[in-house]
């Protein structure tokens, strides 16, 4: 009699086991489901958060912006661009993707990033003192070819284009667009191809196209510089360092 009941009791603990057992498996095949679609849930947020930035850039500068446009024209589509900046930044990233400003390379500022930006304009400016003698031999032009059409803009505009090179661009084609793909990807180096092409065609409309090459060499530096770094600032030294003298030294000093 006493084997048997101690022969139930050994069963009823093992049922028991057993039954947690089961539940722990059913809690862990739950989660995993959960994890699974919200890893899915998140690439698809990724998708559509690179898309819209795209597809605004695109159809603000290759379709809002007509071919010679004026300060009107200007103004609005900067004006578009830093409330999209501002969607991105408050509500997109932090509320809808739930991730912090770090996620799109808003590290810690370093002393050194000044210098990096420095040397990597200096070594810009050899560049492009090549490539603007490379456009000639094929008829094109640079750059500074568009220094007379930035003279007929107003002071207001030329930094309004100053802020949107140095920032916007920086935060859309580097940061978020860089590091969303690569997410997407798992693979940075195409993360930063498709941030390179990107950047490079949007500009095609408004420069022409021998400006244009020159803007993918600026491309190719500042996604290389990124990738390196893994932060945003360098990149917005550079830039702002380039759009400082494009966008407001040359054309209200009226060197052409």
């Amino acid at each position: 009699m006493k084997d048997k009941t101690l022969y139930q009791e050994k069963k009823s603990i093992d049922g028991i086991i057993v039954g947690d057992f089961m539940r722990k498996e059913e809690q862990n095949e739950e989660q995993n489901k959960e994890k699974k679609m919200g890893n899915l849930s998140k690439k698809w947020l990724y998708i559509i958060g690179i898309v819209f930035i795209l597809g605004i850039e695109f159809l603000i500068r290759d379709i809002f912006l007509p071919e010679n446009a004026q300060n009107i024209h200007i103004g609005i589509s900067v004006l578009i661009e830093f409330l999209i900046l501002l969607i991105l930044l408050l509500f997109w990233i932090p509320k809808v993707e739930n991730h912090n400003l770090k996620s799109i390379g808003f590290g810690k500022f370093k002393k050194n990033y000044i210098w990096k930006g420095i040397l990597t304009y200096f070594i810009l400016l050899v560049v492009f003192t090549g490539s603007s003698f490379a456009l000639k031999a094929f008829g094109l032009e640079g750059l500074r070819s568009l220094q007379p059409k930035l003279q007929d803009y107003s002071i207001p505009i030329l930094i309004s284009l100053f802020l949107a090179g140095t920032f916007i661009e920086e935060i859309f084609y580097r940061g978020y667009l860089i590091e969303r793909l690569t997410l997407l990807t798992k693979k940075s180096w195409l993360a930063g191809l498709i941030s390179w092409i990107a950047f490079t065609l949007v500009h095609f409309k408004f420069f022409g196209l021998g400006p244009t090459l020159e803007v993918g060499i600026l491309s190719a530096a500042l996604v290389i510089l990124y990738l390196k770094e893994r932060n945003i600032w360098p990149c917005i030294i550079v830039h702002g360092i380039n759009d400082a003298f494009g966008f407001l030294i040359f054309p209200l000093l009226g060197l052409a």
